[in-house]
């Protein structure tokens, strides 16, 4: 059975080794993952589709978490969370697919964040998140130079 939580958790995780090998291969990055029993059906249009626009709209995405953060110097965020709020940007602003309510990317957001981190963080995605949904009507972003990336340039 297709599953959108685990297809999430891959994702994150995806975008952490992308971030943090060099080179990275996504096919190497796969097997190893499905090792033995844990193998799993993914939701493969929403990676590959989630994979492309968190690269495609990485400054926009780290603008607009400058300006949910302001009290954040974003290179002190751990990398583990800026992903994990630049996916939940992602389902809300630029997803296209199946129609994926705010409410459950917070949520999907929240539930990452408790696997893969603390309360401390699970509070700062919550509350960047609900400031998004707040004031994303009104938001106005700061720039972002593009000298501070998430993802190495191919």
């Amino acid at each position: 059975m297709i599953s959108r939580r685990q297809t999430r958790e891959y994702l994150l995780q995806t975008l952490y080794a992308r971030v943090n090998l060099s080179p990275f291969d996504r096919d190497i990055f796969y097997g190893a993952y499905f090792l033995g029993e844990h193998s799993l059906s993914l939701d493969m249009l929403y990676l590959n589709e989630m994979e492309r626009l968190l690269i495609e709209h990485e400054i926009a995405l780290i603008g607009i978490i400058k300006v949910l953060a302001p009290r954040f110097d974003l290179e002190t965020i751990p990398v583990l969370h800026m992903l994990i709020l630049m996916i939940s940007l992602t389902e809300m602003i630029y997803w296209s697919g199946e129609a994926i309510p705010p409410s459950v990317s917070v949520n999907e957001a929240i539930e990452l964040t408790k696997k893969f981190s603390d309360e401390q963080w699970k509070g700062f995605i919550n509350g960047a998140l609900s400031t998004f949904l707040k004031t994303k009507e009104t938001l106005v972003l700061e720039s972002v130079d593009g000298t501070f990336r998430i993802f190495k340039l191919a």
